[in-house]
């Protein structure tokens, strides 16, 4: 693998101030080549403010157009709210659907998590529609997430099954007050009416005894087979610290799952993209020394990985990150999160067959998204 071009979506450091901080990033190529490039930005990586932007290219990433600024339009219920991400899927030529999940903030005065039970602020799965290139969205349409308290979306867009089925990817854990200890699952929601309702969900994976946490699942399809390889940034709650990813296999309709298995790999949230047949690509951020942005490549659909391909499409040169190789608690380990600085890779192929990455990257006070193109042997 090889670098052919790099470059930076929307530079931090300039426009507005509520677009100084980046995160949640994803990149969808469309039918028309059109790249489309959506986030999280905020004064701050953690600030009320947050809400997602929608960035464009026709050129493979050589220049972009900003499609939407979400900036003051989302509330909850008619109070604050923040809209900590978006996702993109085309579901005919030129409609495209939004994931994106909504956050009360009716409370100013309290964290996304509670520092004293590290639960989560009420949150909202949300679809919407836009007919003219994610320029205007339609209104706000709440998935069905129960029995699934503190439900997310992970930043998954929806995904077309065999059979006109979408699937819905999401996370849960608990609610903001709850004392208990969180039981975290990774799920899929089934709609069979183009999304006007979530009747159904299946388990993607969760531990019997909630000993690990698979968080943050990506998914990916294989092109021949139509079945489904899911990846996770995976906790250990008893040594108290993040083990290698895992990976799990399902059946093309999503229904049915195996047991996650370490894949070896050093990564937190890992995206992976199909590169043909068998061949899969996996982005995910190693938070290790060196830190950084790394693809890995995979010939048996994630059984096994060449690490001797390895690429690094991001060199962090700001230092270890916050808790890396330390044993943490709960709460100590969703502080580390909000201040790490950089992450959330995410792949797309190209039509010329090189691969398209963006991440978030920056300091403590300013984070932009970045790009990288790839070409694969």
């Amino acid at each position: 693998m090889k670098i052919t071009a790099s470059g930076c979506v929307h530079d931090g450091r300039e426009g507005p101030p509520h677009r100084r901080s980046c995160a949640f990033t994803t990149a969808y190529l469309a039918r028309d080549g059109t790249l489309y490039v959506t986030g999280r930005w905020g004064s701050r990586r953690e600030s009320l403010d947050g809400h997602p932007c929608i960035f464009a290219s026709r050129d493979l990433g050589e220049s972009w157009e900003m499609r939407h600024d979400g900036h003051g339009r989302w509330d909850w219920d008619g109070g604050p709210g923040e809209n900590k991400c978006l996702a993109l899927t085309e579901l005919s030529p030129g409609e495209f659907v939004s994931t994106s999940l909504l956050v009360d903030r009716s409370r100013p005065e309290r964290p996304f998590i509670n520092p004293r039970t590290q639960g989560l602020l009420p949150m909202r799965v949300v679809h919407a529609t836009s007919t003219d290139g994610g320029r205007t969205w339609g209104p706000p349409r709440v998935m069905e997430t129960s029995p699934h308290p503190a439900a997310s979306t992970c930043t998954h867009a929806v995904m077309p099954l065999p059979g006109g089925v979408l699937a819905q990817p999401y996370e849960h854990w608990k609610e903001y007050d709850d004392p208990a200890p969180g039981k975290p699952g990774a799920l899929l929601r089934f709609s069979f009416d183009g999304g006007a309702t979530w009747p159904e969900f299946a388990t993607v994976a969760r531990h019997p005894e909630h000993r690990m946490a698979y968080w943050d699942q990506r998914l990916e399809t294989h092109p021949e087979t139509g079945r489904l390889v899911a990846m996770f940034w995976t906790h250990d709650f008893d040594a108290g610290k993040d083990v290698d990813s895992h990976i799990a296999w399902g059946s093309a309709d999503g229904r049915q799952w195996s047991e996650p298995e370490s894949t070896g790999l050093p990564g937190q949230h890992s995206q992976p993209l199909s590169l043909g047949g068998d061949r899969l690509l996996v982005a995910y951020p190693r938070r290790q020394d060196p830190p950084g942005i790394v693809l890995s490549i995979s010939e048996d659909f994630g059984r096994t990985w060449d690490r001797s391909r390895d690429l690094v499409v991001y060199d962090s040169s700001e230092g270890t990150e916050a808790g890396v190789g330390l044993r943490r608690s709960d709460a100590d380990l969703w502080s580390d999160m909000e201040r790490w600085r950089f992450g959330h890779p995410r792949a797309a192929r190209l039509p010329n067959g090189e691969v398209f990455v963006v991440w978030y990257a920056g300091d403590h006070e300013v984070a932009s998204a970045r790009w990288a193109r790839v070409s694969v042997e």
